[in-house]
């Protein structure tokens, strides 16, 4: 079980600016449509970024149990010092995390004809990028994984309890693998 990607109450998250990219399936069905917003921090070491994420996006919309097909969300690449001020406002912990999700809420008006909106998540540039560092890994592959795991909490998964962090964590090493990523949760 891990405790450092975190899932904060439903609207309470960042606005999202702009349309979307439609990103079809080849069968022409949508996958899922992102926003995504560059905000603040360095990024520059992920090249293509937003395809990075992208692909992290419809490898877990192609797993039908991830829930995550047909649907929307808002991703704002940002800074450790954003992070963190949202950290302290919505979840009382002080200083950044490397991702925040902010689920739409049951009552976030869905439009006829459009991707159900899932919500709002948020990285730390600073933190993703040591994390990644410290555990040998790449920056693009790691935030890959927090784009999944941000998702999955979208999505209605959480990691409170034991039996709750197997099935989010099974689910992500599971669609991690089809983008060639090892599983972050294998013990040394």
């Amino acid at each position: 079980m891990t405790d450092h990607h975190d899932s904060c109450r439903p609207g309470d998250g960042i606005e999202p600016e702009g349309e979307p990219p439609s990103r079809a399936s080849p069968a022409g069905t949508v996958l899922i449509e992102l926003d995504v917003i560059h905000e603040g921090g360095d990024w520059s070491a992920i090249t293509d970024i937003e395809d990075v994420i992208q692909r992290a996006a419809e490898a877990a919309a192609r797993i039908p149990r991830s829930g995550l097909a047909g649907a929307g969300a808002a991703l704002a690449l940002s800074s450790d010092e954003h992070v963190a001020m949202l950290n302290g406002a919505y979840r009382g912990k002080h200083g950044p995390t490397n991702v925040l999700s902010f689920p739409a809420g049951a009552d976030h008006p869905q439009v006829p004809g459009e991707p159900r909106f899932l919500g709002d998540i948020i990285f730390a540039a600073e933190t993703v990028a040591a994390e990644a560092a410290s555990m040998g890994i790449s920056a693009s592959h790691h935030l890959q994984h927090l784009v999944v795991h941000g998702l999955l909490h979208l999505a209605g998964f959480d990691h409170e309890t034991e039996e709750e962090a197997v099935e989010m964590e099974t689910l992500e090493t599971e669609i991690l693998a089809t983008l060639g990523i090892a599983d972050p949760y294998a013990k040394s």
